[in-house]
């Protein structure tokens, strides 16, 4: 991958300069993002048309709250989840599965509950600043629950109502302004209790829509950032993308992810281990996307054989850590709960150090 100068709009540009190192672009909300966009002409066109019909970035690099901080003794939630354009219930799934009450006047985290990191897939936000589309390629058509969604599921107002930093960058619009809903786009989040830094955006090779990796970092007890990464890989490409690329959609996407955090971390600040969690689409555990993640990421736990999307093996967290940093994951699980998406979660508790479970 290649680091982009992005435009005004929040898309990475596709000039010369692009090539110079660390151009950033200021979020909507505050926050600088890096951008790393696809190798080939090809990919990069494509994506620069898709890329016109969103939004920009939103970006809270600190929770509103205060939250426990990641200490030895107490390992890191990290956790991922597809959660199906506002039909997952984001702040039931928060207070059931991580301790955090969203209501107004709640304390924060339950006594008990860790710090968490949570990466999202099909996040959603509804803003009337996003440019007008009509029906196009570039528009894919509305995905999510039929009928209307209420405004607070929007992954920006569930962030401010529950206290979280958020990192959010869209990849697509969810449906033309012809459509039923008002205007949306929708991408991948990262939610947290802990403070984030460096976000970047990884444009992905374009297949069958435009997929955008988000990424950030947290500080781990003895200082060392650790990458977060939320990414959503392509069911399936289009008849003439299968074409050209001899359907090879999730390897090539999963490839180009992998070479853009690799350049992201030559790029700096130094990184002691990343995190992916991921909806990838996979179809077999044995799949080339799955055996690429496993090859770049050597510390990441084995599937439990359990699907996320009915028997198919989509969602993962992947683990990889500097040699001689000790980082772990321990019960590592699928969530029983949908919550109302179409994927189940997964979760895992990252320790550093000798740090044990309770």
């Amino acid at each position: 991958m290649e680091r982009a100068e992005p435009l005004a709009s929040g898309c990475p540009g596709a000039s010369a300069a692009a090539l110079a190192p660390r151009r950033t672009i200021p979020s909507a909300a505050g926050g600088d993002v890096r951008w790393y966009r696809a190798t080939e002409d090809r990919d990069r066109d494509a994506s620069a048309r898709w890329c016109a019909t969103v939004g920009a970035p939103v970006v809270h690099l600190r929770p509103s709250r205060t939250f426990p901080l990641w200490t030895p003794d107490e390992g890191l939630e990290v956790v991922v989840w597809n959660t199906f354009l506002g039909g997952g219930d984001i702040e039931r799934f928060l207070d059931r599965e991580l301790g955090l009450e969203c209501e107004p006047g709640a304390s924060g985290l339950r006594v008990g509950s860790r710090p968490f990191v949570l990466m999202l897939q099909e996040a959603w936000r509804r803003s009337e600043s996003l440019p007008l589309v009509d029906d196009s390629p570039e528009v894919p058509w509305m995905m999510g629950p039929s009928g209307d969604v209420p405004a607070e599921a929007d992954i920006v107002r569930i962030a401010e109502r529950c206290g979280l930093a958020l990192v959010y960058v869209p990849s697509a619009r969810n449906g033309p302004d012809t459509g039923p809903r008002p205007r949306e786009d929708k991408g991948n989040a990262i939610l947290s209790t802990l403070p984030l830094t460096d976000p970047v955006a990884l444009d992905l090779p374009l297949e069958a829509g435009r997929k955008v990796a988000v990424g950030a970092t947290v500080a781990a007890p003895d200082g060392a950032w650790v990458r977060m990464v939320a990414v959503h890989l392509d069911v399936a490409s289009t008849f003439v993308r299968t074409l050209l690329t001899g359907n090879q959609t999730r390897a090539r996407q999963t490839a180009g992810l992998i070479e853009g955090l690799e350049q992201a971390e030559a790029d700096g600040p130094p990184v002691r281990g990343t995190v992916v969690g991921s909806d990838l689409n996979t179809w077999a555990a044995n799949e080339t996307a799955l055996r690429l993640m496993r090859r770049a990421f050597p510390q990441s736990p084995e599937w439990d054989q359990f699907g996320t999307r009915g028997t198919y093996p989509a969602d993962h967290i992947h683990l990889r850590h500097d040699p001689g940093v000790p980082l772990r994951l321990t019960d590592y699980r699928r969530i029983e709960n949908s919550y109302g998406s179409d994927h189940h979660g997964r979760r895992a508790t990252l320790w550093q150090g000798n740090g044990v479970g309770r």
